[in-house]
């Protein structure tokens, strides 16, 4: 195997693989072609492909071809796992290779003419010929399999897709729902032989085994690659019936629904105890918060007020230097568009047919009022139905969500997942258990009330397409469509929009972690497998999974699309949400920082204070302004007392900008966030922003408070509480042609 360059392959790493019949050391005849193996694949399938089997390097499989595959050939190996390594090879050397493989291709017998799938739909009653020939006429359009879009346009159900494939093969059709699988060690043994991602992924289960025979049911039975992976393993005769997804799904839950509960609630820490959050504080961090208020108390009694006002001025500073890093954010920020721009051009002009399969995955609990408009919301998305893999998360003591979910009739495409009751209940266990079961490339999440914008998928691809590798996630923009609602709804919508259109992008601009909000953010999967993905015991997962990122040497981008959710309109609902991302940065930060020397060599001194703005910079605040409040007031009130001396001249006008500036700054972020979105109405509410600064404060000490108590409560959000449920049309600004954008910034290396 020599590699060489090919004229038309310049640019290729491929190595060269010569198809030529050679003599080998012992006077015999090698061929490099496998040719059982390509015949068990078939000629029509080489064809189709350009590619010829050379066998297995262990479970890859190896294949040679003579032209770069397209787009649409890839979509073809996309259930290959692994992914198939290919060799490059010459046109002729390819040709003379197939030849010897199939030598009576064209003068050996002919086999008659197989019924077409939309033929047998037709013939069994299940759709009409002009139904059949309406869909055909849109299949070039997606490059889609005919069964495919029938099923997601809910012309065909699983079961129906399922009774005409087994027609068309001719082969034998099973019903597993509701059986219990018979325990056989043999059977066993062949579960075992391949991880769960391989059953999943292909779609087949083994049903019955004898010492010759294997019989499977499979969801697609051209799926070449299982049943050559299988025949190779157990060496059995391989005998595939044909089974729907339902009893599919059905058989993988009662295979692996243990296996996927343990590991959605223990994955991280199995994999990476430090960073889990199940422990909050380590052994070594609780000694050195008790050793600070200890040497605090002490050196009260031994030097009087001095440690006081040494405390007090740490904090005026370190206050200070936040507000003046948050007015940096909003200075680089307003200067320029720093977010991913994707226009409706790049939109329009990509092609559906390479697109991959994208899940979706919706945690839900108490959720029923908002199921009707996330139905909705999923129907407006515009992504190939026949690649949408969407996961309906629901508890399985929610039976209210879960009836509410069979009766609003969601689409075939969305798969309704019972998650075994469990600790902790939490959104990131939930994600964990629908991340086992997930076939996407991509996976993305999105709340039950959540609206985001139809395009919104297929401009987070055109991302990832245009950016290495390390690019791991995209994250859309977040913004409410019942601002109007009351005063609390306008100040949540202001905030939000100064925090996606102003400070995240900003962090992007500048290479730092960005906290991910808990919606809307695209990861690619591998990238969250390898990761430990989500921490079941963080009740903010989303803060903590960007951090994660980072660490392990990927990235974060904004896209220019909003998803729209309902903001809080009720205060002790407002409390107990806000309350819950408060302690979610507190417990990211105590992590993140058990190990301070690793984190620093992972993220660099640059990214690592960046962290320290991002999460304490958004919680010290909170948590110091009724302290601040409380000393200023005292002074006015008393100002001979012992308070003045807390405040000697330096640190008194450090302190009386942060209060003057920290809250023109506050009000400035806001009214300039709703300004950006064109939402006027909300910049004359930016003037009463300090009212809610306050009611943060309150939330933020119930935080600190319950994350002594109950680190892992996640306090529900309800939902539901607004009459508008008709989004309302961004009018943010994008720039004016695709030759203004500026190409995405990369890492260095």
């Amino acid at each position: 195997m020599v590699s060489r360059p090919e004229d038309r392959w310049e640019e290729s790493p491929l190595p060269w693989m010569d198809l030529d019949v050679t003599v080998g050391p012992d006077g015999r005849f090698v061929d490099p072609i496998d040719r059982e193996l390509a015949c068990s694949f078939g000629r029509r399938w080489c064809l189709a492909t350009g590619a010829l089997p050379l066998g297995f390097d262990g479970p890859t499989l190896c294949l040679a071809v003579f032209e770069p595959p397209s787009p649409e050939t890839r979509r073809l190996w996309a259930h290959f796992d692994p992914a198939p390594s290919l060799y490059r090879t010459s046109r002729a050397g390819w040709e003379a290779a197939l030849a010897r493989c199939f030598p009576d291709a064209e003068d050996g017998p002919q086999l008659p003419r197989r019924r077409r799938f939309g033929e047998w739909a037709v013939a069994l009653g299940y759709v009409t010929p002009s139904e059949v020939d309406r869909y055909l006429a849109q299949q070039p359009k997606t490059g889609g399999r005919i069964g495919d879009i029938l099923r997601a346009a809910g012309r065909l159900h699983g079961g129906q897709v399922a009774d005409i494939v087994a027609r068309q093969w001719d082969l034998g059709r099973v019903d597993l729902l509701g059986r219990s699988m018979p325990s056989d060690p043999e059977l066993d043994a062949v579960w075992k032989t391949f991880p769960a991602r391989f059953w999943r992924w292909h779609r087949v289960a083994p049903v019955l085994v004898d010492r010759h025979r294997l019989v499977v049911a499979m969801e697609d039975p051209e799926d070449r690659f299982a049943l050559l992976s299988l025949r190779r393993q157990v060496r059995r005769t391989i005998i595939p019936v044909v089974a729907g997804p339902r009893d599919l799904d059905w058989v993988m839950d009662q295979r692996f629904g243990p296996a996927d509960l343990a590991s959605s609630r223990d994955r991280l820490e199995a994999q990476s105890p430090h960073l889990s959050a199940r422990r909050v504080l380590t052994r070594p961090q609780a000694f050195v918060g008790l050793a600070l208020g200890l040497a605090l108390a002490a050196s009260s009694a031994i030097f009087g007020i001095w440690p006081w006002i040494a405390a007090t001025a740490a904090m005026t500073l370190l206050y200070g230097t936040l507000v003046g890093f948050r007015a940096w954010m909003v200075i680089l920020a307003t200067d320029r568009e720093v977010v991913a721009t994707v226009t409706p051009e790049e939109v329009a002009a990509l092609s559906e047919t390479p697109l991959p399969r994208y899940t979706v995955l919706i945690p839900v609990r108490d959720e029923a009022a908002v199921l009707p408009t996330l139905k909705q919301a999923l129907e407006r998305l515009d992504w190939p139905k026949d690649r949408l893999d969407v996961q309906l998360l629901i508890e399985a003591d929610d039976e209210a969500t879960r009836a509410a979910a069979l009766a609003t009739g969601f689409p075939s495409y969305v798969e309704v997942v019972t998650i075994p009751p469990a600790d902790p209940r939490t959104k990131p266990k939930a994600c964990n258990f629908g991340l086992e079961r997930a076939r996407g490339e991509f996976v993305t999440i999105f709340d039950a009330e959540d609206v985001p914008d139809p395009d919104q998928l297929k401009k987070a691809y055109l991302v990832f397409q245009r950016s290495g590798p390390d690019l791991a996630c995209v994250q859309a923009k977040l913004t409410y469509f019942n601002r109007r609602q009351n005063l609390l709804t306008r100040w949540f919508t202001a905030e939000y929009a100064a925090w996606f259109d102003l400070y995240l992008p900003a962090l992007y601009a500048l290479d730092l972690p960005i906290p991910l909000g808990g919606t809307s953010n695209h990861f690619r999967r591998n990238v969250l497998e390898q990761i430990g993905a989500w921490d079941a015991y963080n009740v903010t997962e989303d803060a903590d999974l960007g951090i994660r990122l980072y660490r392990s040497g990927y990235r974060t981008t904004i896209v220019n699309s909003y998803t729209q959710e309902e903001a809080n309109s009720e205060f002790v609902n407002w409390v107990r949400q806000r309350s819950r991302w408060v302690k979610g940065y507190l417990q990211t930060w105590l992590v993140h920082m058990r190990t301070p020397r690793a984190t620093l060599a992972e993220l660099g001194w640059k990214r690592f204070l960046g962290m320290q703005a991002a999460l304490l910079g958004t919680v010290l605040p909170l948590v110091f302004n009724p302290f601040f409040w409380a000393l200023t007031t005292l002074w006015f009130l008393a100002p001979g007392s012992a308070i003045g001396r807390l405040f000697p001249p330096g640190i008194y006008y450090v302190g009386m900008l942060n209060l003057l500036a920290g809250n023109f700054l506050f009000a400035y972020l806001q009214a300039i966030g709703a300004a950006r979105l064109e939402q006027w109405d909300l910049v004359e509410h930016s003037l009463t922003a300090p009212l809610y600064w306050g009611l943060m404060s309150l939330a933020a000490w119930k935080a600190v408070l319950q994350l002594i108590r109950h680190p892992s409560l996640w306090e529900k959000t309800q939902h539901g509480l607004s009459p508008e449920w008709t989004p309302e049309p961004l009018t943010g600004p994008l720039p004016p042609d695709p030759a203004a954008l500026q190409p995405l910034p990369r890492m260095p290396g």
